[in-house]
């Protein structure tokens, strides 16, 4: 938990304070509206100001039909209004029954304060109807009878497992801090039994982990000794000795003998806040790709010049020269350099193979024994609900897993066990800055029991070479990451000192069973994207030589191209943009057989001015060159027929060779 001093804050801050009141706002207001209980909230004169569905639905009135109608007007009737008049003078709020026609309901009445002190109380209004049992033998005596008086006495609470609010509701006592009562859904939060609630009397505070239990405690004294209302969200430790995460709210009431007590409300958070981790994790990747395309960019530029003219000097100098073991050092650099900008440039792309409806199970039954060699455990598989089928791409989803489970090995000390769960999971959150929208999903979780790192915030963002051979999978974990994001999918990881590491991995769900396709043998591909070909046969003499037009917005590289292409016996002319491009085309006199243009240039792109210039010169043969596009066209090989695609840096042979075997009929 934590704790911010209000007199430090900036008017930005109180900003964001208020835009995350707001969404609280909406989440309770959003719980309370989907309870089955019927619900309204009356002003001091008995008007409706807002109430939930079921009340809607009880009354058979729009919430627009509602507003500003009296209570009586709904539920006609004195002894209504007594009740909640009875509520507000003797603080009498136990459940009544009340015949209103010819329908039956147990109601109760609550005061409750509005967040304005100055506001008049207003009243909690909580309705369920209740089945009148008719004997099939005699209808017609049954629908003559009179209605049956109300029933004064208290009637008991209702059964705990009629209330279906996922919420742990109860009172403890201001004096001991000792729970008094309890009911909802205790038992499925915590695993605990209500008699524990009611027996252990220290149970209000053990239940709190010790690492937020002092500052939850004096938040809730505070409030006791004021009388006020407190809301916290902290961990628990429930009955299996999992770490669970939870909001309470608490309210402190006065008693009639002069005491007090405290009401409070317990809900389940965890999946919120695995929502929230996960968006702010996408928020971390999607600013880091947008650098990373920028850095690719303009690190390749300066590495092509270091590269090209180191390169250059190195083939001009004699072999016994001993200024060729500084160049040859200066290429090995440059090259660990190139390295680290095609990691960059990975980095931006998206990768992922089309998703199908596949099966887990043999898939991840495929995988025990690969699984058990990495991570030198035991290795246990289970689907606790049957089959599971998903949306993703087999190959890569075989890779996604064995990246994962080195992860988490390299990330978990005095290992004992990989633990494999896959079945079908509902998220029911819905926030603004959610990556997956409510619903069913396919999931699969990791575990390696041990010591964890702790170091969850960045297994997703190593995007340079490893420098140690132990963490060769981090990079592999990031590309996971980007693939499962485009399948529509997400993944969470946590690493906690005390129960190891853990993956998360939600998929796509597929509904359709899959049937397993025959395997093919792989056959390589005989055509390497840029073939290199035999030097052609040397033109007769006196016959024109090609005429390349060469597009670069970076001037040095720009002159490193025009210098080579032209020691290889080619006519070049130079262009800085595609304006200049598109003047020297039309003004040059001799046909241009091949255009050598950046892709990403200033202005109009490398990829339109190719189009424009082969719609009016139709022979005109194409050659892109870049460290960093973002056009998924250009990278996956769509290009026009006679076009190649040439990466930065590249070698200044790899120029040549690129540019022979395009030019060739």
């Amino acid at each position: 938990m934590e704790r911010t001093g209000f007199e430090q804050w900036k008017p930005r801050e109180v900003a964001r304070l208020l835009a995350l009141v707001e969404t609280e706002r909406r989440y309770y207001q959003e719980m309370v509206a989907t309870l089955p209980v019927a619900l309204a909230v009356l002003d001091s004169n008995r008007v409706i100001v807002s109430s939930n569905r079921a009340f809607r639905k009880l009354a058979n009135l729009s919430g627009e039909d509602l507003r500003e109608k009296r209570i009586e007007q709904v539920l006609a009737s004195d002894e209504l209004i007594e009740r909640i008049r009875s509520a507000h003078v003797s603080h009498d709020t136990a459940p009544f029954r009340l015949a209103i026609g010819d329908r039956r309901f147990r109601l109760a009445a609550v005061p409750i304060q509005g967040w304005d002190d100055e506001m008049q109380p207003e009243t909690l209004l909580m309705v369920e109807p209740v089945e009148v049992e008719v004997s099939a033998a005699e209808p017609a005596a049954q629908e003559a009878a009179p209605a049956p008086p109300p029933l004064e006495e208290p009637v008991e609470a209702p059964r705990e497992e009629a209330l279906e609010a996922p919420a742990a509701i109860w009172e403890a006592d201001t004096a001991t801090f000792a729970f008094t009562r309890v009911r909802g859904r205790q038992t499925d939060l915590l695993g605990y039994a209500q008699e524990h609630w009611l027996s252990e009397p220290q149970f209000l505070s053990s239940r709190i982990h010790p690492a937020d239990r002092d500052e939850v405690l004096a938040l809730y004294r505070s409030a006791a000794e004021r009388k006020g209302e407190a809301s916290a969200e902290f961990r628990v430790a429930t009955a299996s000795g999992e770490t669970l995460w939870v909001r309470e709210t608490i309210r402190v009431f006065a008693t009639t003998e002069g005491a007090s007590r405290i009401a409070g409300i317990m809900t389940p958070i965890g999946e919120r806040r695995r929502i929230e981790a996960q968006a702010v994790e996408a928020g971390r990747i999607h600013a880091l790709r947008n650098i990373s395309s920028r850095l690719a960019h303009d690190l390749n530029n300066p590495l092509m010049i270091v590269t090209g003219y180191a390169e250059d000097l190195l083939t001009a100098l004699p072999e016994d020269d001993p200024r060729r073991a500084d160049l040859k050092e200066i290429l090995t650099a440059a090259g660990r350099v190139a390295e680290m900008a095609e990691s960059l440039s990975a980095f931006t792309r998206n990768l992922a193979k089309a998703p199908s409806a596949i099966s887990l199970s043999p898939i991840l039954s495929g995988l025990e024994s690969r699984l058990r060699e990495i991570a030198n455990v035991d290795v246990e598989i289970s689907f606790p609900g049957g089959a599971v089928w998903a949306q993703a791409d087999p190959d890569q989803l075989d890779q996604i897993l064995i990246a994962l489970a080195a992860f988490a090995s390299e990330n978990t000390a005095e290992a004992s066990r990989l633990t494999v769960i896959c079945r079908t999971d509902r998220l029911n959150e819905r926030t603004g800055t959610a990556t997956l929208a409510p619903g069913i999903y396919s999931r699969v979780d990791l575990q390696i029991a041990g010591r964890g790192t702790g170091a969850a915030h960045v297994a997703f963002e190593s995007i340079l070479p490893a420098k140690d051979a132990s963490h060769k999978s981090a990079a592999a974990v990031t590309r996971a990451y980007l693939d499962i994001r485009q399948w529509g999918g997400d993944i969470a990881f946590l690493s906690d000192p005390e129960r190891g590491s853990t993956f998360t991995v939600y998929l796509p769900y597929a509904e359709a069973p899959y049937t397993e396709p025959v395997a093919e043998p792989a056959v390589e591909d005989a055509t390497p994207p840029f073939e290199v070909t035999p030097e052609p046969e040397q033109e007769p003499e006196g016959e024109p030589a090609p005429v390349i037009l060469v597009v670069e917005d970076e001037p040095g590289i720009r002159g490193l191209v025009r210098k080579i292409l032209r020691r290889e016996g080619y006519e070049v002319i130079e262009a800085g943009n595609a304006e200049e491009a598109q003047t020297a085309a039309s003004t040059h006199d001799a046909p241009i057989d091949l255009l050598l243009t950046d892709v990403m240039l200033p202005g109009l792109g490398g990829r339109a001015l190719a189009e424009s210039l082969t719609q009016q010169h139709p022979g005109l043969k194409v050659v892109y060159v870049s460290g960093f596009t973002a056009d998924e066209g250009v990278r996956s090989g769509a290009f026009p027929p006679g076009s190649r695609f040439l990466q930065k840096p590249f070698t200044l042979s790899a120029l040549v060779d690129t540019v022979k075997s395009t030019l060739e009929p």
